[in-house]
């Protein structure tokens, strides 16, 4: 669903449709600005998007909806019961956003690579290079992942405490740092069962924004580990060769 070829309604018409299916819920209207920004993407060729609305609901353990491929984790209902991750990590957050929606590649002793654009390749070269700059250390055993690899790059480098990847393409698309995140692990299993079964079919995995305890984040979507119902915790400031990354941007939602 190409954002730069639908006006609004056909947008909202599309996304009604989609969510209906699995939770007979109205959406708002998209924001201006979510039109602006996938063109700038589209002009800077960063990654390929497609838009979303995630409705303000959640998914108690055992629920079922239409077009679900899979249950949730068992492992998050557990992390929310001991106050591992926040309250709401099973709850979408009522939101537009667009969504990269680039292909996680299968694990290839670390040399493996998303099909990323150039443009976006040597922003990720040049975002490692800073990232050394300001004392980030690679461990010996990811050196043979590739300097523009979305792969052995931490979740803190991506959208945290140093944050260059999202600060980096913020720039770009002249909004705030802090609405390029990763996407959380509700929205990347809704998005999975909704539209992008491949999320959950290759054996690696990605970063998730959820913060997990202190000094780590969930990560999951590893086929070997349970696909889109596999998630667990990672350090957030590891490099770890499996582990890749997509974006998000977010925006607030005009009133139906």
């Amino acid at each position: 669903m190409a954002v730069e070829a639908q006006d609004a309604g056909q947008l909202v018409k599309d996304q009604r449709r989609a969510v209906s299916a699995f939770f007979g819920t109205e959406i708002p209207n998209p924001p201006d600005q979510l039109f602006e920004v996938a063109e700038i993407i589209r002009q800077e060729g960063l990654f390929r998007v497609e838009p979303f609305y995630l409705p303000r609901r959640s998914f108690p353990k055992g629920i079922t909806f239409p077009g679900q491929q899979v249950p949730m984790s068992t492992n998050l209902y557990r992390y929310i019961k001991e106050g591992l991750v926040n309250a709401d990590a099973n709850t979408l957050p009522g939101q537009w956003v667009i969504l990269d929606v680039t292909q996680r590649p299968g694990y290839e002793d670390g040399k493996q690579m998303y099909p990323d654009t150039v443009q976006f390749k040597e922003l990720l070269a040049t975002g490692r290079e800073l990232g050394y700059k300001r004392g980030i250390v690679v461990p010996d055993y990811c050196r043979r992942v590739p300097e523009d690899s979305r792969f052995a790059v931490s979740a803190d480098e991506i959208d945290g405490s140093v944050g260059y990847v999202s600060k980096v393409v913020a720039e770009l698309l002249n909004i705030e740092p802090d609405r390029v995140t990763t996407p959380d692990y509700a929205t990347f299993y809704y998005v999975g069962n909704l539209s992008h079964s491949e999320f959950g079919q290759v054996n690696t995995g990605e970063w998730f924004r959820n913060s997990f305890g202190h000094g780590a984040r969930l990560v999951g979507g590893d086929s070997v580990l349970g696909g889109l119902a596999d998630v667990h915790d990672w350090y957030s400031d590891d490099h770890y060769g499996v582990m890749g990354f997509r974006l998000q941007v977010s925006f607030s939602s005009e009133t139906l």
